[in-house]
Order: C-alpha cells, then structure tokens, then sequence
C-alpha cells in the first residue's frame, strides 16, 4: 500500500510539517509495511518557503523590515540561483499584527522593501506566496517601496492604507517594471477570488482580519477606487483570477509591478512533480485547519484532488462549516471524504492546543478502519 501525505498548515496550531508527521506516525502504527509519502504542502500562503527549499533547495537571507503596523520586523526570504521567493506572511502577515490594528491601518510595505532587496543583491526572477495577510492595501505598500508614487487630490504622494486607498487621485508608475530589462515577477495565488464586491478580498476576508462591517466597505471601496484609476483595465484587474488574494495584493502586483497571478498549489504541485506521485498512490491524504466556502477556491485540498487522477483524497480538518449541499461540491471535485478531528467538545482555543492529539488519533482511527476493509 503507498499512501501520499500533503496536508496544509492548521493556521494557529500546526505547521503543514507537523501536520504531516502526525498523520505519518498513525499510518505507520497501523500499515508499518506501507510505503509513505509526507510532503508538508502550500497553497501560497504562509508555509511556502518551506516547502520550495526542500523541493528545490537554495538559501534563506535575513533582512530586517517594517512590518504591518509599522514595526520593525526580523523577515528572511529564499534564494534559489537567480531567482527569489518572497513570503508576504514573513513581512505584513497576520501573525505580526499588533493589538488594536485591523486592515483600515496596516501595510504591505515590508514586502516592498524584501523585493527591493532581493533585487538589488541580482535577482532576476521574484516569485511573491501571497496569503495570510493582515493587510488590505492592494499591494500598495509593497508598491510605494519600489518605486510607484499614490496621489492624493492635491496631487502630493502619499502611503495608502486600507483606510485611505479612496484617497488616492493618480498614480505614477515605476517604468523599470515594464521595460525591456524588467525583472520576471509572478505571485502565488491561494485564493482566486476578485479585486472587489461581495466575493472580493474586503467582504469576504475583511472580517477574518478585524475589519468591522462599515470598515468592510470603506475597503471594497478603496479597492475599486485603485482598479478605477487603470481605467480600462479596471474590470480586467478586478475579474483577473487572484486579484483578491492578500487583501488585494494580487491586483497590485498585477498593475504596479507588471506581475503574473498563478495558482499557488497548482505552481507548488507542479515543482514537486504531484501527479508522477500521486499515479502510485493507493490513498492521498491532505488536511487544513477549518473546511469553509472557500476550500474549494484555490486551496490546497481542492487544488489536490482536481489532479488526484481518481485516487481517494480524504481530508482532515479541525473544523468543518459546510452541510451536505456544499460538501457535494467538494465530493464532485474528488475529495472522498472530509473527517473532522475533534474528539471532544472544545472551545476554540482548547480545540487549538489540542490539535497535535487531535488529529493524531483522527488519523489512527481512519486507518485502522481502512485496515478492517483489507487495506494493508
């Protein structure tokens, strides 16, 4: 029997890499004589520099950068030959935001100021994981520290944040971003929601970052207001799959550093060579913290099981919020079966620090009753 492992993080309680191990170790309890496959996985988000070192190999470099509320912050981001991945969780994630800041006030700056970097030491190539955001600027922190200039309505520069993105009258440029010698800059989608409206980066995670209902839509309207300001190109930038992603941040680096939005987990599947994988495969196992509405948008598990060639693919989840209705459409993507782990009732914190056990011994169960069923 071979059986794959590619679980997500559990935001706030496992890393993707502890995940894997749990799910490895009950496995091996009970099929000691299976062959194991564990790769910790991303979908772009918080994780990603993990996993493409040990795919890929190369280097992380230290840099010190402003972070989402204007901290300093310790970041580092990965070198691999002319190439640098940047995570903007390292810089303006949601575990570096301060008490009393929501996306009205924090700032992608600190990613900016990676790029900067990573391109003044030669890299040619920079490749953006945009996820676990505290941010709802659409990129334009990360844009002001390379260059581009936000006008307000007297036509002086200004930083926007997510409060004050209405603000914003014109906007200059940096033209080394779309000249001949501009560097190669993609970015790692792990949503592909639109810019703005009610599936765009403020309604939908707004909330989930601090934003208060009227704080919700001052933020879709200051994301509509920069996607106006390209005029022509506004509707284009607003339905470009992944401009929602990272509070907007996706359109950014789609207007203001000439970037490509690609499907993280289907960039990151295809660097660890999945579906070569996943044809000797007998059982496919993934995991993430809470299967919602948008499992199934980008995420690592729907982003597996639309490759999983017919393989079972269960997923494991400290929470599941879908009814039947929604998890059939999970089901038609070729998800087999979504197994909570709780094994008690829990507050969310409890349920969090229990997370290791938890799904340690969802795990253990799973198996033993595949083992019940002649698996071996």
């Amino acid at each position: 029997m071979k059986i794959l492992i590619l679980p997500d993080s559990f935001k706030g309680s496992l890393t993707s890499g502890q995940a894997a191990a749990q799910i490895e170790s009950a496995a091996r309890k009970v099929f000691p004589e299976a062959q194991i496959e564990s790769f910790p996985i991303a979908d772009g988000g918080e994780g990603t520099l993990e996993m493409v070192q040990k795919a890929a190999g190369g280097a992380f470099l230290p840099i010190e950068v402003m972070g989402p509320c204007g901290q300093r912050v310790r970041s580092r981001y990965l070198s691999i030959g002319d190439t640098a991945v940047v995570e903007l969780a390292e810089a303006a994630g949601l575990g570096l935001r301060l008490p009393g800041f929501s996306p009205m006030k924090t700032t992608t700056i600190g990613v900016g100021q990676i790029i900067a970097e990573a391109l003044h030491v030669g890299h040619r190539r920079i490749v953006i994981a945009l996820g676990g955001s505290a941010t709802t600027d659409c990129g334009c922190g990360m844009a002001a520290a390379l260059g581009t200039q936000f006008l307000d309505e007297a036509g002086r520069p200004f930083l926007p944040t997510g409060a004050t993105l209405s603000m914003v009258r014109g906007i200059r440029l940096n033209g080394f971003f779309f000249g001949k010698n501009a560097p190669r800059i993609e970015a790692l989608c792990d949503v592909d929601n639109p810019l703005y409206g009610p599936q765009g980066a403020a309604c939908v995670f707004g909330p989930q970052k601090g934003a208060t209902p009227d704080e919700v839509k001052v933020l879709d309207a200051g994301l509509k207001n920069i996607a106006d300001l390209f005029q022509k190109r506004a509707a284009k930038l607003n339905t470009l799959r992944g401009a929602g992603a990272a509070g907007g941040t996706g359109a950014g680096v789609a207007a203001f550093l000439n970037g490509r939005l690609l499907s993280g987990i289907d960039a990151l599947l295809d660097l660890m060579k999945f579906e070569e994988a996943a044809k000797s495969a007998d059982l496919i196992i993934t995991g993430e913290g809470a299967v919602d509405t948008q499992t199934k948008g980008g995420k690592v598990a729907a982003g597996i099981a639309r490759r999983a060639a017919g393989k079972p693919v269960v997923l494991f989840t400290g929470a599941n919020m879908l009814g039947e209705k929604d998890l059939g459409a999970l089901y038609e993507l070729g998800i087999t079966a979504v197994l909570p782990i709780l094994q008690k009732p829990s507050t969310l914190g409890e349920a969090m620090a229990d997370a290791k056990t938890n799904l340690h011994l969802a795990a253990l169960n799973f198996f033993r009753t595949q083992k019940m069923f002649g698996a071996r």
